[in-house]
């Protein structure tokens, strides 16, 4: 896979990913996908993977995100960026992101690593 085509791949993984679309993850990740929440274990497998991201009340589901830097070579890339998650009470609370990714070849061209750094940010979200 070349290079450009890889930053669009992993734009198109975070943005699928940001808006609960459980079918193209569930399809670009290997069966064996590792993910690692760093300052907690390690999820390993497609199905722990899909229900951590998906088969929580609170999990990624239409939230509003943006990718301030993207590095990508031929089999890895990092995303830095910023998303909104409500809180309960609905008030809006900002994260920070910043996501590593390894394919498993360039060829099948599936996510077989995910590294993800997840900080709360105290930043003032304007209202719409």
């Amino acid at each position: 896979m070349e290079t450009a085509k890889n930053a669009d791949f992993f734009r198109q993984f975070n943005h699928a990913f940001f808006q609960g679309d459980r079918e193209f993850i569930e399809n670009n990740i290997t069966d064996d996908v590792v993910w690692t929440m760093v300052g907690t274990e390690s999820i390993v497998g497609k199905q722990a993977f899909l229900d951590t991201a998906f088969g929580l009340e609170e999990g990624y589901s239409d939230l509003e995100y943006w990718i301030d830097f993207s590095v990508t070579d031929a089999k890895k890339a990092a995303l830095k960026g910023k998303m909104i998650r409500k809180t309960t009470d609905s008030t809006p609370k900002v994260y920070a992101f910043c996501d590593f990714y390894v394919l498993n070849d360039e060829n099948d061209c599936k996510i077989k690593e995910l590294t993800t750094f997840l900080v709360a940010i105290d930043e003032t979200v304007e209202s719409s």
